[in-house]
């Protein structure tokens, strides 16, 4: 842990002159400890994080995408121990909190199309220029973590809310699943926890941040988790318009594959999301996730009820069918309010 007077010292050692402000963020879903540093009217994020190989990997990230001219944070100070820097300050407002202002107004389309924009040139301009042995979990979208994500789930929904289900054939799903996704095209770097919060506004412009999870996968992941995030709750006719728009970027046979794609990155980042709001809401009782359990389970109920897809997985559906019911929801609802 770090002391705000460590923290200032260190970013005055950068200054080469005193701060005129400097002030500590709430902390959010992480660990890492962020703080504001102001020098006259330029302003600064000064970051600690204990956990080395998330730095490395988020380090190794923003020299990759400095280079590139991305618009993504520069890196301007690393301590010895490399658990302490000083990054650019993109701007206080996420795009999810305009999205939670105005919906789906015409300035939120703008920003929405140039963020999918912004985020076909990273996939397409880091394209063979990373090096995935330096990831900072997994190198790869592949079984590993698919299957993990899947566990997730079970473990931090299903098992909690006690669920019946017939374990070797969810498993023996759970494997089906993860050999289609890791096969899925076009692939590229995907940053995995892609979604408004994580997008800040600098005059109209839009940053990517918290990319430091990013390996290699399929190019829809990130735009499904974008597009379909439980929060934003986007209407259907919006979503349809925007993937439209994503997919002009591509050739007819490309966006075949996308579309092929789509499917399956929307089940199965619905999937692990859910096991996220589970685990960081009715265990952990965070405000942020509990508020988007609701609209979690209505997207993975609607994919059920409606994409074709999911009847491959039998038990797997019967068990999504079964969020919806009443009974489920009496249970989420004495989770949160620790009632047995």
């Amino acid at each position: 842990m770090i002391n705000l007077e460590t923290a200032q010292l260190f970013f005055e050692e950068f200054l080469g002159k005193k701060a005129s402000d400097f002030e500590i963020l709430p902390q959010s879903g992480s660990a890492r400890m962020n703080f504001i540093g102001t020098s006259n009217e330029d302003k600064f994020v000064i970051t600690y994080n204990e956990n080395l190989l998330e730095n490395e990997a988020f380090f190794y990230f923003s020299e990759i995408f400095s280079k590139l001219n991305l618009n993504t944070p520069k890196i301007f100070k690393i301590n010895k121990e490399r658990n302490l820097y000083v990054q650019e300050f993109l701007g206080e407002e996420t795009l999810s909190e305009i999205i939670a202002r105005e919906g789906e107004s015409e300035r939120v389309k703008n920003l929405v199309k140039q963020t999918l924009e912004k985020l076909f040139q990273l996939q397409k301009t880091t394209q063979n220029k990373i090096d995935f042995s330096k990831t900072f979990e997994y190198e790869k979208y592949d079984e590993l973590p698919i299957i993990h994500d899947l566990y997730y789930f079970k473990n931090f929904l299903i098992d909690i809310l006690e669920l019946q289900y017939h374990k070797s054939s969810l498993l023996k799903e759970f494997k089906k699943i993860a050999e289609k996704i890791e096969n899925l095209s076009p692939q590229c770097l995907m940053i995995r926890d892609f979604q408004s919060r994580n997008i800040l506004l600098k005059g109209n412009n839009v940053f990517f941040i918290d990319y430091q999870a990013a390996m290699q996968g399929p190019a829809m992941y990130d735009v499904v988790s974008f597009l379909f995030q439980a929060k934003a709750n986007f209407s259907e006719k919006f979503k349809t318009e925007m993937l439209d728009y994503y997919f002009s970027f591509y050739n007819h046979e490309e966006k075949e594959n996308l579309e092929k794609s789509l499917k399956y990155c929307k089940l199965i980042r619905f999937i692990q999301v859910l096991g996220a709001y589970g685990f960081r809401g009715l265990i952990q009782k965070k405000a942020h996730f509990i508020a988007s359990i609701d609209q979690g389970i209505k997207n993975l109920v609607d994919f059920a009820e409606n994409e074709a897809e999911i009847n491959q997985f039998h038990e797997l559906k019967n068990l999504i069918l079964k969020l919806n019911t009443e009974e489920v929801k009496n249970k989420i609802e004495n989770l949160i309010n620790d009632k047995h």
